[in-house]
């Protein structure tokens, strides 16, 4: 049986979840997994996907432990995102459902809106890891979106916008045998 008194343990929930949720910053899939992975440790998860259902609408412990998540939920989101979905009477599933299909729906939109970003991103002033890790934060977030890029297609696109002064090392990574990863294309620019 689980101890229904550890979740109350938890008095800093930033502790554990240090992402502040933001519309803008594009960080919902890195928010989402650091909770996730809380909710299952203090085992109150059942609260998020509306599995664990109060015996009735009185349910004081059922009531305390559903307050106590939506307060974890609260706590790390800015205030603007707190003011477009704080509603009376909500529970941690309805408030958690309500996030969800703010920052999951219209992907296709979005899909189409980071591979633009990803197919022109240039390296321009930054370094190889900071360029290539802007590659990967991009790609990153299609794949949360299901919408993956093949490696072959991060490959090219990340060939397309380096910096031009890197042409000689690039024409060896280009015709290596056999095809290099993304992750050892960026490994060999680096050292160079």
């Amino acid at each position: 049986m689980a101890d229904k008194t550890k979740p109350f343990t938890c008095t800093h929930i930033k502790s554990y979840v240090p992402l502040l949720l933001d519309l803008n910053e594009l960080n919902y899939d890195a928010w989402r997994e650091l909770f996730l992975t809380h909710f299952r440790a203090y085992g109150v998860h059942g609260y998020l996907d509306g599995t664990t259902k109060p015996k009735d609408l009185n349910n004081v412990d059922w009531n305390n432990l559903d307050n106590l998540v939506k307060s974890w939920l609260y706590g790390t989101m800015i205030q603007l995102l707190l003011t477009m979905i704080l509603k009376p009477q909500s529970t941690a599933n309805s408030v958690w459902n309500t996030l969800e299909a703010m920052f999951r729906d219209n992907k296709h939109s979005q899909a189409i809106e980071l591979d633009n970003e990803l197919r022109s991103l240039v390296q321009g002033d930054r370094t190889i890891t900071e360029y290539c890790q802007k590659m990967k934060d991009i790609s990153d977030l299609l794949a949360n979106i299901d919408a993956l890029v093949p490696e072959k297609i991060l490959f090219a696109y990340m060939f397309n916008g380096l910096s031009p002064k890197l042409e000689n090392i690039l024409m060896l990574i280009r015709h290596k045998e056999p095809f290099q990863s993304f992750l050892k294309a960026r490994s060999t620019l680096v050292s160079e």
